[in-house]
């Protein structure tokens, strides 16, 4: 476990700001983002009603990968991941907020939207997607979107500035950089995609298979077979909105039964169908293609 980030007094106080509702940290992968939410989020909810929301994707903690998320500490402390219930997500469809950065901004803001509502501290933990104007411009959006007012960048040299430097000039966010503890642990693709398969694998673990009319939930039948089978998809309700993520079985001959096998409660809910750009494997497995 890598080792807690130096808190000043200036920062604590800022933490504990009651007036600070939105919190964002920011940094590269591997900066130890996670670790500091979980510094911070033990701080505010001991005094205030608080909410966390996961912007990454990829490396998501609080819903299944492919997803924006987010969960309130139920108790009157942040005691681990494990024990945040997930409120709501929103299905990115994939993996990387490369390529899917609409998603992804969406996402963030419905989510926020939904937390800022329930909550007196939301503490927004983003994506490692930093560098080059890409990481630019889903930063900068982010911030403008939501509205932190503070920011918390951690960084080992200079990977923020190109971001952080637009901020000079004006006074709100404030923004506090944060060194990088010597002790937190890079970690390799191998690493990133068992995270996710476990995930994924522990998401499905009491998943079965339910039967669709295709029509009714928003399944063209010129779709093929091949596009269909063991694509990752996510399930709305009839509000549009998300609850469940499913994996499309099969199609059947005449197109008018398709078999999703997903952990969803009360399919009779379900409205409508969004598409993933994943396919997925019972046991977790991302296909690419």
């Amino acid at each position: 476990m890598p080792e807690n980030f130096f808190l000043s007094e200036e920062i604590l106080e800022q933490i504990i700001d009651g007036g600070n509702r939105t919190i964002m940290v920011i940094g590269a992968s591997d900066s130890g983002k996670t670790t500091f939410v979980e510094q911070i989020a033990k701080i505010c909810s001991l005094t205030r009603k608080t909410a966390i929301v996961d912007i990454d994707p990829g490396q998501s903690h609080i819903g299944p990968p492919t997803t924006v998320a987010w969960g309130m500490v139920e108790k009157k402390e942040f005691e681990g991941w494990e024990k945040l219930k997930i409120k709501g997500f929103y299905f990115v469809g994939d993996t990387s907020p490369t390529g899917n950065l609409l998603p992804v901004i969406t996402g963030a803001r419905l989510m926020w939207d939904e937390a800022i509502r329930q909550a007196d501290k939301v503490i927004l933990d983003t994506t490692g997607l930093v560098r080059g104007n890409i990481g630019k411009i889903l930063k900068l959006h982010l911030i403008d979107l939501l509205k932190p007012e503070v920011i918390f960048a951690l960084y080992r040299e200079d990977e923020l500035e190109h971001i952080l430097s637009f901020f000079r000039g004006v006074k709100f966010p404030r923004i506090f950089k944060l060194p990088v503890p010597s002790d937190v642990i890079l970690k390799d693709f191998t690493f990133r995609r068992n995270y996710r398969q476990k995930k994924f694998r522990d998401y499905f673990k009491f998943a079965r298979e339910i039967e669709f009319i295709p029509e009714e939930i928003g399944i063209s039948k010129n779709l093929s077979p091949d596009y269909l089978n063991m694509r990752l998809i996510s399930l709305r309700d009839k509000n549009n909105q998300d609850i469940a993520l499913g994996i499309i079985k099969e199609l059947n001959e005449r197109k008018d039964r398709v078999v999703v096998y997903s952990p969803v409660s009360n399919p009779e809910r379900v409205g409508a169908v969004v598409f993933g750009r994943l396919k997925l494997t019972l046991e977790g497995v991302e296909m690419r293609f």
